[in-house]
């Protein structure tokens, strides 16, 4: 065997546990959040989307693009990745607790007591999230298999204590518990297992303002990208939240989560073959390679979307009952729009190999701005149906249009690769 089949195989089996990690997830969404939903009705439901929706955009602020560039850095140098991590921790923190603090202020005064608890959960779980960044190294180094044992570890724990909780009818507010240990046990593992990696660095001060200062000149352009696309993803909650209250936003939120759950899939498959994208030494071997992962994502997706069109109405009733009904067309709908958001990294990780990182601040600053008057503007005619119509919109904008502009339209090149099958 030589090395190419043996970094395919390494990078298919990658691709399966990190699958098999999304499967346990899938499995609790379905049976253990459905169960909860039912059990602390669609408002509180609603305001716990809400916060997960706005602390997930502090987290992405906080982490300052560093994701994609940590994950090309452990390409290139696995020592420098290591680096780069340890010396910018700190930065991530710093930056996560100023941008929480006015927002758990303003949940003070416009939240109930169960809401509220809510945020301070999801608060604490974004935190363990942003700073466990390890789980980077151990994707990008093709150990999946790790990333999988841990998170699969915090995701039972929280899934079975939820299910506690319901069954044995106690307090709706011990849920918060069970929302931080799904992160708080995946960070502790990885941090162990990493003990021996970060005490043998010995980074100096000189080296984390180096490191610090890489993170935030090249993660400027990306964190308002990140930040941009973190936004306008959530945009149609937020508005939700703000014209139509927390019963559409729990509603949007159930339909969000089936319509998306598959993608694990595609993720999966993205982030293992990108591996060897960023290795490539030549531009026409990793435009050829981008095409092929294109194409096959197509086909995952539209396979997909075809089966939750089919069975989006017997699934809502069955998980989580008549109060949810009132969603099930709105599954349709941004199942559609999840057939173009799972090709969104794709293209995203290969203007990040071209290092296209101003291009990347651009195009999200300009669609988050055509994002705002869109949704608002369909959610005012149409509810909660004008914010699905709204993500389909933003999501074809995103992947085609506004990406066709970068670098002579080698994205629009790629695109056309990926649909002639005379290239395969």
């Amino acid at each position: 065997m030589n090395i190419s089949e043996t970094i395919k195989n390494k990078q298919f089996i990658n691709s399966l546990w990190m699958m098999s990690e999304k499967i346990i997830a899938i499995f609790g969404m379905l049976f253990v959040t459905s169960y909860v939903a039912r059990y602390i009705g669609v408002e509180a439901f609603g305001q716990l989307a809400l916060a997960i929706a706005l602390f997930q955009i502090v987290q992405v602020i906080a982490q300052m693009g560093s994701d994609n560039i940590i994950f090309k850095r452990f390409t290139q140098n696995i020592t420098s990745g290591l680096r780069l991590i340890s010396a910018t921790l700190l930065q991530r923190v710093l930056i996560y607790l100023l941008l929480s603090l006015p927002i758990l202020l303003w949940q003070i005064y416009t939240f109930t007591p169960l809401g509220f608890s809510f945020f301070i959960a999801i608060f604490f779980a974004s935190l363990f999230s942003t700073l466990d960044v390890y789980s980077i190294y151990f994707n990008a180094t093709l150990q999946s298999r790790f990333n999988t044992l841990a998170n699969s570890a915090g995701l039972l724990a929280g899934f079975f204590s939820r299910y506690l909780i319901v069954w044995f009818a106690l307090s709706p507010f011990w849920l918060s518990i069970s929302i931080m240990l799904t992160s708080f046990i995946p960070l502790l593992l990885r941090l162990h297992r990493t003990r021996t990696l970060r005490t043998s660095l010995g980074t100096s001060t000189r080296q984390q303002k180096k490191y610090g200062r890489y993170l935030f000149m090249t993660g400027f352009s990306l964190v308002i990208s990140a930040v941009s696309v973190a936004i306008y993803g959530r945009i149609s909650q937020l508005m939700l939240a703000i014209m139509a209250g927390s019963k559409a936003v729990g509603l949007f939120a159930v339909a969000s989560s089936l319509a998306t759950s598959w993608t694990f899939v595609t993720a999966a498959l993205i982030t293992s073959s990108f591996t060897t994208i960023f290795q490539s030494k030549s531009e026409a071997v990793a435009l050829m390679a981008t095409a092929r992962l294109q194409r096959l994502i197509f086909a995952v997706s539209l396979f997909f979307v075809l089966l939750l069109s089919l069975m989006s109405y017997p699934l809502l009733k069955l998980l989580y009952g008549e109060a949810y009904l009132e969603g099930w067309p709105i599954i349709i709908l941004l199942a559609v729009a999840s057939f173009f958001s799972a090709s969104g990294p794709v293209a995203y990780r290969y203007i990040i190999r071209l290092s296209g990182y101003r291009f990347l601040t651009r195009k999200s600053s300009l669609l988050l701005c055509t994002s705002v008057p869109i949704s608002a503007i369909t959610i005012y005619f149409w509810g909660i149906y004008g914010a699905a119509v709204s993500t389909i919109f933003i999501e074809i904008l995103g992947l085609t249009l506004l990406n066709y502009r970068f670098s002579h339209g080698v994205i629009w090149t790629m695109h056309k690769k990926s649909i002639k099958y005379r290239n395969y």
